[in-house]
């Protein structure tokens, strides 16, 4: 059956789908090979985040279970801004093979799936934002159907879409990471990342620190935990800055500038300027919006560890850039 033919029936009664775009599989073994991945991977990280809630409450957590968290934390979410979003989704600058293999693995450590998966995803997602074909919209589910309930959309751009039984062609959207073989051996790899992420980094740091007892701390609460939280965090990309928010550019989809969640994401948040400029590097154009992943891409070009740096707004910003709005939109 073809994904313009299958039926959707959110109330049930029997309807026709809308007609998506190329490249979103519907069913078989690719949208079951996601959900067994996302399914195994999700269970981990819930089982350690109860316990490490549980072990905060039981045995407490002190100096060095936040400072390895925080340090983690800092790291993997340098690496989803930088790494997958701004280097291997838009190619917003360029870097040698040491520095790719660098930004792949603390990429790769922020346990949101694979880069192969992370990349086409996005990519979809800009191409058809807030419309059908988009994968995490809060606005229209996976199989393109709009949302009338605004709660509904939310969850399913906040994480839900991950267990939908859509998923996206990574030959369509990705093959230039098909093709890298830097990107791919992190892709085949993942979960000895993963692991390294969640658990033996944190671990072995905690041990060092504090012996055994700070090392259970870690491993739950500043690696499993952690990872959890991150996902959650990234997330609000996606659901947050699609429907709250203020608009600086008028755009052809939903996305906003959040300030909260451009802050704990270190400039993600900033994502009706992204989807504006969606290759620059550096997204902040005004000072009270806080790129940090942009900034700290700014210093390594001047330290010469990435180069080809990529600034589209700087040229267009005078005649872009209106007074934002300063009623919140929401979607």
């Amino acid at each position: 059956m073809s994904v313009a033919d299958a039926e959707f029936a959110p109330d049930g009664s029997p309807s026709i789908r809308p007609q998506l775009p190329p490249g979103v599989i519907v069913g078989g073994p690719a949208v079951q090979a996601k959900l067994r991945e996302t399914y195994l991977l999700l269970g981990i990280l819930y089982a350690g985040t109860v316990a490490a809630l549980i072990w905060a409450v039981v045995q407490g957590i002190g100096w060095i279970e936040l400072s390895v968290f925080a340090g983690m934390f800092a790291l993997t979410t340098f690496g989803i801004g930088a790494g997958m979003h701004r280097l291997l989704v838009h190619r917003s600058f360029r870097c040698g093979p040491v520095m790719r293999v660098f930004f792949c693995a603390i990429a790769q450590m922020a346990v949101q799936g694979s880069i192969l998966k992370w990349v086409g995803n996005h990519r979809r997602h800009h191409l058809y934002a807030d419309d059908a074909g988009d994968p995490h919209s809060p606005h229209y589910d996976g199989f393109g159907a709009p949302y009338v309930s605004a709660l509904k959309g939310m969850l399913h751009a906040h994480g839900g879409w991950a267990f939908d039984q859509a998923t996206t062609d990574n030959e369509h959207y990705a093959k230039d990471i098909l093709a890298d073989p830097i990107a791919m051996f992190f892709v085949r790899t993942r979960w000895f990342w993963y692991g390294m992420s969640g658990v033996f980094i944190p671990g072995a740091i905690g041990y060092a620190l504090g012996g055994v007892h700070a090392m259970i701390g870690c491993v739950l609460f500043s690696g499993l935990f952690r990872c959890y939280a991150l996902i959650l965090v990234s997330s609000l990309t996606g659901s947050v800055c699609h429907s709250y928010g203020y608009r600086r550019y008028e755009v052809e989809d939903a996305s906003t500038n959040e300030l909260v969640t451009t802050i704990i994401t270190f400039g993600e948040g900033l994502h009706n300027n992204h989807h504006r400029f969606p290759r620059d590097a550096y997204i902040s154009h005004a000072w009270y919006e806080f790129d940090l992943n942009g900034l700290i891409i700014l210093g390594m070009e001047k330290l010469g560890l990435v180069h080809d740096v990529f600034h589209a707004s700087s040229r267009h910003l005078a005649d872009a850039a209106p007074e934002p709005q300063t009623t919140p939109t929401a979607g």
